[in-house]
């Protein structure tokens, strides 16, 4: 009687209905990689939560499963596993409660709601809220920032007020994609070109809070590369139109297993304008490729290649802004002026965690820009290389984490001007005489290490220090002898330390403070005397930055309050010697006093429905303290080319059911625009609404969607040239119109085929 019974047991322990496998994976978040720690892994049966490494194992009786993954501040990842493998997960952050999710402030990955510094994160969710032709709206709801837009490659980034003196472009702000730095050996940054498909998240640190970025004056802008859904293999293409003959056309392919992870894309964007000589035509490829070596190593690289040409309209007068906003320039129109480039960048990176305390990452990068300006006054053709490599190295004990590296790179930029012989008859630029050829070579080395500690319960300090050496050459290769403005320029190396300190108030609510100190060198041409001599005397801006602020997470509510303090000395200005000729000087001193709120409340309307509100108000009193230029004293006047606030309110309806919308506006105060503020551009109010339909089925994913910018349909200064002055009896040329009310459609269609 004892056999058959045993038997019968055996039969049941043996049989596949009964077995049971571990399942093993990791959860990390989805860009910059860093482990969740008490992420919830859930098959339905079993829940495992994710150890300090961000591992976890789950008993699994048979394949498939369908695995459930949540982590507060991140999307709820819905995933099928077919096999018993180790399995990696990756989450994307939510848009409703942002203070909880992962970021890259300085050196380390930490919640933002434990960053000792302003940093803001600008998701997936909230960079696709607006049309797909540009980031401007979503780096504009960010409190203290504010980009300017001339036309799709005519923009200033400005965060805190450092930057807005720049005359065409962005600087004395940090840029990167990646580690790879997007900002040349001359200070100047540029994202505008990158389509947005190439992003899946921007991290913004404001101020001079980063010692691993440089110490900038006013921040750093960190760009993200897309990494695809795990167990994935999907094809998507899609399909925008809106106004002023607007069309983009993207094509997307990826895959991510357990070892590879490939995202390549393809985008083609062309737009006529409304203003006139305003066509723009952009082509771009990238891809983004990594390996996993071994569970604590891996190689990855990536590649972009642009190709664009935009014609420039320019600014225009006063009168022309009010009764004739889409005319051009007169010149700019009759020389037909565009910017024409080819732009490739390439990165390679090599990461190794020795064990699960030290880990080393390794980047080395190559750049090149082949750039022909034909302008009224000169045709431009210019061709910049670039190499370098980013280093760092980062250790972790019980209760320090401590971070150091190197960022070195240097620049080749061979420049030479034509003279542009057009008139009426030549429907555009002719290229004329040979009138200069230059050589630069830029250097720029960045040391930097940084700390962490928790000193006490609830109370972790920072410390940083970044060491910058910057050096340029000039070989004047045209001139003669007695007129060859060669020479060299190597400014004394610039120490910034800084110190952050975060207090927990309980679980969800942070107090924090920090000084820092930043700098940011003039470029070469700044350095240069009108007669093209090099000025040994010139200075980098530099000064002090203060910060207090709180941050927390209510049930629905996250808010962020900061304010700041911040005084620049040896101030750098752009002084006009003749048409759109300019030479830097050291002018003055400058304070620059400012709050930032950021807030965000979500309301469940239903179990399908959740109406999501968001907020950002910047309020910006920055003046002159101490500024005489050229003989003039501007001393507490209003800087220049920034507004005293900007407030940027917005509601959105998402639903499990597919169906998304917002509505979102922008109100900036008056601006002025030049040193005596003797002259204000308005304050302006513009409404933008966005709404689609989302819809799967089986493979198949269909986004449809359709919007609107402009809606109150606004003439407004989307961008100003800061003390623009006229020429030969003309009014002075300050002004850039944004666009009129304008729409836009598009549709997406992706096929996952695992």
């Amino acid at each position: 009687m004892k056999l058959p019974i045993l038997l019968i047991l055996l039969i049941i322990l043996c049989h596949p209905g009964h077995a049971q496998t571990t399942l093993q994976g990791h959860v990390k978040d989805g860009a910059n990689e860093e482990a969740l720690i008490g992420a919830l892994v859930s098959t339905g049966a079993d829940t495992s939560v994710t150890n300090m490494d961000g591992n976890f194992q789950l008993p699994v009786a048979d394949f498939p499963i369908t695995l459930q993954i949540s982590y507060l501040g991140y999307q709820t990842l819905t995933i099928q596993v077919k096999e018993a493998k180790e399995i990696t997960l990756a989450l994307e952050p939510s848009s409703l409660t942002l203070n909880d999710v992962i970021v890259t402030s300085g050196s380390f990955s930490r919640k933002t709601l434990n960053t000792p510094a302003s940093i803001q994160s600008i998701n997936r969710e909230m960079l696709i809220r607006d049309d797909p032709f540009s980031v401007t709206n979503a780096l504009n709801r960010t409190p203290g920032v504010f980009m300017h837009v001339g036309t799709l490659t005519t923009n200033r980034i400005t965060i805190r007020g450092i930057g807005s003196r720049s005359l065409y472009g962005t600087n004395k702000i940090k840029a990167y994609y990646e580690d790879i730095p997007l900002t040349d050996g001359s200070g100047n940054s540029s994202i505008e070109d990158l389509d947005q498909e190439m992003i899946s998240r921007i991290e913004i640190t404001k101020g001079p809070n980063s010692s691993a970025y440089g110490a900038g004056l006013g921040g750093a802008i960190r760009l993200l590369a897309p990494t695809p859904p795990v167990q994935q293999t999907s094809a998507k293409s899609s399909l925008t139109m809106g106004s002023f003959d607007t069309r983009r056309w993207v094509l997307q392919g990826s895959h991510h297993d357990n070892k590879t992870t490939v995202s390549a894309v393809y985008s083609d964007l062309h737009r006529q304008g409304y203003r006139e000589n305003s066509e723009y035509h952009r082509q771009q490829a990238g891809v983004t490729f990594k390996y996993q070596l071994t569970p604590q190593s891996y190689i990855a690289a990536l590649g972009i290649f642009t190709h664009l040409k935009a014609f420039i309209p320019s600014s225009i007068n006063e009168d022309d802004f009010k009764n004739n906003p889409e005319k051009a320039a007169f010149t700019w129109k009759q020389a037909r002026g565009f910017e024409a480039y080819d732009k490739t960048l390439f990165g390679l990176t090599y990461y190794h965690g020795f064990n699960q305390d030290w880990s080393l990452k390794s980047t080395v990068f190559l750049k090149n820009r082949d750039a022909y300006e034909p302008r009224p006054f000169n045709i431009l053709d210019e061709t910049t290389f670039t190499m370098g490599t980013r280093n760092t190295l980062a250790k972790r004990w019980a209760n320090i984490r401590f971070f150091t590296g190197i960022e070195l790179f240097f620049d080749e930029y061979k420049w030479k001007t034509f003279e542009n012989n057009y008139d009426d008859n030549s429907n555009g630029s002719v290229k004329g005489n040979l009138l200069s050829s230059n050589l630069e070579n830029r250097s720029y080395f960045n040391a930097f290490a940084e700390a962490a500690a928790t000193l006490v319960p609830n109370l972790n300090t920072t410390l940083g220090l970044n060491l910058n050496f910057t050096h340029y050459t000039l070989a004047d290769q045209f001139n003669e002898s007695a007129n060859n403005i060669s020479g060299d320029y190597a400014f004394d190396p610039v120490v910034s330390p800084k110190l952050g300190l975060t207090y927990a108030t309980g679980a969800h609510h942070t107090l924090f403070a920090n000084l820092s100190h930043g700098f940011s060198p003039p470029s070469l041409e700044e350095t240069l005397y009108p007669d093209g001599q090099i000025n040994p005397d010139i200075l980098p801006e530099s000064g002090w930055n203060y910060e207090l602020g709180i941050r927390g997470t209510q049930p629905r509510f996250t808010y962020d309050i900061t304010t700041y303090y911040m005084q620049i000395k040896n101030l750098l200005v752009a002084q006009r010697i003749s048409d759109d000729a300019y030479v830097g000087v050291n002018a003055g001193l400058n304070n620059h006093f400012g709050v930032d709120i950021l807030s965000n409340y979500y309301l469940p309307l239903s179990d399908r429905y959740t109406l999501n509100a968001f907020t950002s108000v910047a309020y910006m009193n920055y003046h002159f303290d101490e500024f005489v230029n050229d003989g003039n004293d501007y001393s507490g006047n209003q800087l220049t080319g920034v507004p005293q606030w900007i407030i940027n309110p917005g509601v959105e309806l998402l639903s499990d059911l597919g169906f998304y919308g917002n509505l979102s506006a922008q109100l900036v105060g008056e601006i002025p625009v030049n040193d005596e503020n003797s002259l204000y551009a308005e304050r302006y109010f513009i409404l933008r609404a966005k709404a689609g339909f989302r819809h799967v089925v089986g493979p198949l994913e269909l986004d449809i969607n359709l919007g609107a910018n402009n809606l109150t349909d606004t003439n407004y200064a989307a961008m100003l040239l800061i003390n623009a002055t006229g020429f030969g009896g003309s009014q002075p040329r300050y002004y850039y119109p944004g666009n009129p009310r304008n729409y836009f459609g598009g549709v997406s269609l992706k096929y996952t085929f695992r």
